[in-house]
C-alpha cells in the first residue's frame, strides 16, 4: 500500500502489523479528547456536533477505551440520517487517497474513533449477519468484495425480512469477525445492531433468487470473510489513509502494510 524505503522494505506479519498499530494507539488514546482535529471538525459540522452533543453524556465505556469511543458509537447510531449518509459518502469517495482523505475529508476524529473502537472491541469469533441492500448489483461467485462504508446490520434474518422491502433487492448473508454490537456499548439500545466496518474483505460463496412467502423475489448473497489485509491498493482503505491524521496528533508516522 505504501512504498517505504529500501532500508526499510519489511514485510511485517498480519500479527506483528496489528500489534504495532494497538501499541500505537493506546498511546496516543489518552490525548485525543484534547485533539485539536476532533475540537475542529465539531465546530465545523452542525450534524456532528449535535450528534456528539447527545451521545458523550453516556457513562458506558469499551474495555479499554474512553468515553470518546463510546460517544463516537453512539453517534453513528444515533445521528441524524442526512448527517449519517453524508459521513458514509465521504468514507466511500474519500477514503482510499491519502491527499484527498487529509485535505478534503472532515470527519478524521470519528472515523478514528469507530475504528479504534471496533479494534479494541474485536471479537474472538465469527458470525453470520443479514445486511439489506438497494439494488441489483450482482457479484461473481469467488470474488471478492468489502462495505463501502460503515454498514448496520442484523443478527436475525427474519427480523430483516419483516423491517425491510426485500423485494426486487439484495439481502447479504455474511460472516464476519470484525464487527462490534452497539446494544452493548450504546446508552438507550435495547435491540441487537450490528456495526460493520469497510476494512473487512468478504469473497463471495453464492449468489442465488429467493422468494419470499409473498412470492416476492430478491437476490441474496453469502459472504466469507477472508480477512482484513490485501496488496491491492483499493483496499488499503482505513488505516493507510488515517496515517496523516495520526500524524496530526502524534508526529509520528506508523507505515504498516493492509
Amino acid at each position: 500500500c505504501i512504498r517505504l524505503p529500501k532500508y526499510n522494505q519489511i514485510l511485517f506479519s498480519f500479527s506483528v502489523i496489528i500489534k504495532l498499530l494497538a501499541e500505537f494507539m493506546d498511546n496516543m488514546r489518552y490525548n485525543f479528547n484534547d485533539s485539536y482535529v476532533l475540537k475542529q471538525e465539531l465546530s465545523s459540522n452542525d450534524g456532528f456536533q449535535k450528534a456528539w452533543n447527545k451521545s458523550i453524556e453516556c457513562s458506558k465505556q469499551i474495555p479499554g477505551g474512553r468515553k470518546e469511543h463510546t460517544a463516537a458509537l453512539s453517534v453513528y447510531l444515533k445521528g441524524d440520517w442526512p448527517f449519517i449518509l453524508t459521513l458514509n459518502k465521504a468514507i466511500e469517495t474519500m477514503g482510499g487517497n491519502v491527499s484527498i482523505y487529509e485535505n478534503r475529508f472532515h470527519f478524521k476524529s470519528l472515523h478514528f474513533l469507530l475504528m479504534d473502537s471496533m479494534r479494541l472491541l474485536k471479537p474472538k469469533e465469527c458470525k453470520n449477519f443479514y445486511v439489506f441492500q438497494d439494488g441489483q448489483n450482482k457479484p461473481q461467485k469467488g470474488s471478492t468484495v468489502r462495505l463501502p462504508s460503515f454498514t448496520l446490520a442484523y443478527s436475525d434474518y427474519e427480523e430483516l425480512k419483516r423491517l425491510e422491502d426485500v423485494s426486487e433487492n439484495i439481502i447479504l448473508h455474511l460472516t464476519s469477525c470484525f464487527f462490534v454490537n452497539l446494544k452493548d456499548y450504546v446508552c438507550g439500545q435495547e435491540q441487537d445492531e450490528i456495526l460493520l466496518s469497510p476494512a473487512e474483505v468478504f469473497t463471495v460463496q453464492r449468489v442465488e433468487t429467493k422468494t419470499t412467502s409473498d412470492d416476492d423475489e430478491y437476490l441474496e448473497i453469502v459472504l466469507k470473510q477472508s480477512g482484513l489485509n490485501s496488496s491491492h491498493n483499493y483496499m488499503c482503505y482505513p488505516f493507510v489513509v488515517l496515517l496523516d491524521f495520526l500524524f496530526t496528533l502524534t508526529g509520528t508516522y506508523v507505515y504498516t502494510f493492509w
